[in-house]
């Protein structure tokens, strides 16, 4: 029995769907080759935020109590044999590295849509004083209103060797469970960001996992 025979036309629209089939499979395989991988899109990211070299996560305000030193300092200034207690409120910023791209992992469930960020370590930046926030309380000692005043004063005027006595207290709260959950956020929000901008859509889950 004679098999049926392909027409002419027929034969030729086989020939062109089954070249237009390797044509897209090639050029899926090339884009996928040419086309960089979240985790390299992620370093673009970072590296297009210069000049910054860090990213901001969170700020906090908090009132903190400056070390005996400081206040040892404070009181030698006006020849004052006392014992005091001094804080003020301060501003401050929780901030991660973005200079070294090599610090941060990335990666991308197209699937389930998953991000994963791996982090480097937090740091803060100076606490921001608030001058006007400053507090005095003598311990076992009676000393006039109007040295508290004048000791107040001239605080405000060291507002920036107070800013840096205060940078240890400040730093000491990157180990809490409050600031580590801000800087979470904050870090979610930066994800999300980045989603956007690499064209990934918005991800269903986001797994931050700060060192």
């Amino acid at each position: 029995m004679d098999r049926p025979k392909l027409s002419a036309p027929v034969l030729i629209l086989f020939v062109v769907m089954l070249v237009l089939a390797v044509a897209a499979v090639v050029t899926v395989q090339v884009l996928a080759i040419s086309r960089p991988s979240v985790q390299e899109r992620f370093s673009i990211y970072l590296e297009k935020l210069a000049p910054q070299s860090m990213i901001v996560a969170a700020t906090t305000q908090q009132r903190y109590e400056a070390s005996k030193e400081f206040t040892a300092k404070l009181l030698a200034i006006f020849n004052l044999k006392a014992k005091i207690h001094l804080s003020a409120i301060a501003d401050v910023t929780y901030v991660l590295p973005a200079a070294d791209t090599s610090e941060w992992s990335v990666s991308w469930n197209s699937r389930t849509r998953a991000l994963a960020v791996t982090t480097p370590t937090p740091d803060c930046l100076l606490p921001a004083v608030r001058t006007d926030t400053i507090e005095i309380v003598a311990e076992n000692s009676n000393i006039l209103t109007n040295m508290v005043f004048r000791l107040k004063e001239e605080a405000a005027r060291m507002q920036s060797e107070l800013s840096d006595d205060l940078l240890s207290r400040a730093r000491a709260t990157l180990q809490t469970l409050e600031v580590r959950n801000a800087i979470e956020a904050g870090l979610r929000k930066f994800s999300v960001s980045f989603c956007q901008a690499a064209r990934l859509g918005t991800p269903a889950t986001i797994q931050i996992e700060i060192r």
